[in-house]
């Protein structure tokens, strides 16, 4: 189908953004906790904020905003096993059920989280410490990330049972080219 090979590439397009942030994010706590280590142990003056800021936003945005670039690379445990052996028909209807199952705990995961954001907007929430931060600037992640994956596990799902192969790999390949579509995906031109 044509609609879910454009949602894939739109969808690729926001995975690539959102894995720049939690690259930046990952940045971000090397130096932060590079120079927290420094001022501790060299001036005995560490940084009293630096705890809060790596363990409440960017620990949680790098791990959040690359999910779901993580799924489309194939790159989340996965137990192989039985499926390895399964026919190819049988194994895309057992991934097809699979993502049926994970689709409504996402949802709930991005509800639960935008209303904890919400929530922490209307509250005006902040972490007691040094730097009063924001707690919606952490919470907004969860629905960012899992959104994200929500919506790639739908387009998974519906590329599934309309007789495609999904649009993620059956393993990650650490050495593969970001800029090229991931093994298991349709390509560009083929429309379903």
């Amino acid at each position: 189908m044509k609609w879910i090979s454009l949602a894939d590439r739109a969808v690729g397009k926001l995975e690539r953004l959102l894995i720049i942030g939690a690259s930046l994010c990952l940045l971000s706590m090397m130096l932060v906790v590079a120079v927290d280590v420094g001022m501790r142990y060299v001036f005995h003056a560490p940084l009293s904020w630096s705890y809060d800021l790596v363990a409440n936003f960017l620990m949680v945005g790098a791990a959040l905003l690359a999910v779901s670039e993580t799924f489309r690379r194939g790159g989340h445990v996965a137990v192989n096993l039985f499926r390895a052996r399964m026919r190819r028909n049988v194994r895309r209807w057992v991934d097809a059920a699979s993502a049926l199952m994970i689709i409504p705990v996402l949802l709930a995961m991005v509800v639960t989280g935008w209303q904890s954001t919400v929530r922490a907007v209307v509250r005006d929430e902040t972490i007691p410490g040094v730097v009063a931060w924001p707690m919606w600037a952490s919470y907004i992640l969860v629905p960012l990330g899992i959104g994200l994956l929500l919506v790639r596990m739908t387009i998974h799902f519906a590329d599934l049972v309309s007789g495609g192969e999904g649009h993620v790999p059956d393993s990650v390949d650490h050495h593969a080219d970001p800029s090229e579509p991931a093994a298991g995906s349709q390509p560009e031109g083929d429309a379903r």
